[in-house]
């Protein structure tokens, strides 16, 4: 951090403007610089390096969009004009921490000591954090607030109904155990719900816990909430899991992010068919991955749509825009994993996520 401290050093330019003023650092530094409405204004060769995007990408967009928990750390330096130090920072990525950083946040005093930006320096990192270009630009930004704030007035009344509802049912049929077992599903998965709408759209602004979990649960846990619709739409649940190790994440999020698959693949199919769903371990490129595939018979994916499935403007179905995927892929993402689809017109869609193995854990 002292070695950040003494490269840094104002090039002598009253014009802050992006075009004529750069901050001088040491080879390899990291640095960055916003101004006092929190826009970026610079962002160095190591700084692309290490978000995986170029200059041109972040400059102008605001400081919430890339680094959110530094938003409260480098406003009050604006305030008082005094460096500021921040010792193993994480910053959450869209889904999940993926970077953690000695932090030195440098004022940038020029006519009459007046701040007119601040320039971040970054040391002792590990891990990355890949910005992605759907989140980087800003109008999709916009559209996701929107969502987030729809979903939070929109939902959470009806979901107060529906378990006014449950508790009614659960009073006057108590007796039936089936009922029981279903309206305590019910229940825990409104509570979930409401859990999504307050920490799952703002994940940027949350530490996300990463744990064990176990997917066979998970995914027995899908299996009972899908049951009722397969059955009303005639469509057969077939499952082949095997014998899993554990993986290192955040179990809800997991959760949403094969709910969303699934879902998928029950509305490929309106007129019934056969979901599958296998699990299995693969070595690649010298990671042991959990493989789950989730495959539908229904009438497939265009190839046209396929090449951009998962873009926020983009969708197999009408209304979602592609939101459910997008969340899934930034999901997976988020745990060092990827996903992948494979679609054939009118024999069906199959999803492969890739969730890489902790190698200390055991086959449970």
């Amino acid at each position: 951090m002292k070695n950040s401290q003494k490269a840094y050093k104002n090039s002598g330019h009253s014009d802050y403007s992006t075009k004529q003023r750069e901050v001088r650092v040491e080879a390899g530094q990291y640095v960055f610089s916003v101004d006092k409405s929190l826009a970026i204004i610079s962002w160095n060769l190591s700084m692309e390096k290490l978000c995986h995007r170029p200059a041109k990408s972040v400059i102008g967009i605001k400081l919430d969009r890339v680094f959110p928990l530094l938003h409260d750390e480098i406003l009050p330096v604006f305030g008082n004009g005094k460096e500021k130090r921040i010792k193993s920072f994480r910053n959450n990525c869209f889904m999940g921490t993926n970077l953690c950083a000695d932090i030195l946040i440098v004022p940038e005093k020029k006519k009459k000591d007046k701040i007119e930006a601040v320039s971040v320096f970054f040391d002792n990192i590990t891990g990355e954090c890949p910005l992605n270009k759907e989140l980087v630009n800003s109008e999709k930004m916009v559209a996701i607030g929107k969502i987030a704030s729809s979903l939070a007035h929109g939902v959470r009344n009806p979901l107060n109904a529906i378990k006014g509802a449950v508790v009614y049912l659960r009073e006057k049929y108590g007796h039936e155990s089936t009922l029981l077992e279903f309206s305590t599903i019910i229940n825990e998965e409104i509570d979930k719900l409401d859990d999504f709408i307050s920490n799952f759209l703002s994940t940027a602004r949350e530490k996300t816990t990463f744990l064990p979990v176990n997917l066979n649960d998970i995914l027995k846990a899908i299996f009972v909430m899908i049951q009722p619709r397969a059955e009303v739409q005639d469509i057969k649940i077939s499952h082949n899991l095997s014998v899993l190790p554990l993986i290192i994440g955040d179990s809800f999020q997991i959760e949403q992010a094969l709910f969303n698959l699934i879902n998928n693949a029950l509305e490929a199919m309106p007129d019934g068919g056969v979901l599958d769903i296998k699990t299995s371990l693969k070595w690649e490129k010298n990671v042991d991955y959990l493989v789950i595939e989730i495959s539908d018979t229904g009438k497939g994916i265009p190839d046209k749509k396929l090449r951009k499935l998962g873009e926020l403007s983009n969708g197999t179905k009408k209304h979602d825009k592609g939101f459910g995927i997008f969340l899934s892929r930034e999901v997976i993402k988020a745990h060092s994993g990827k996903l992948l689809c494979e679609s054939v017109r009118n024999r069906g869609t199959i999803f492969k996520v890739f969730l890489p193995v902790e190698k200390s854990e055991r086959p449970v």
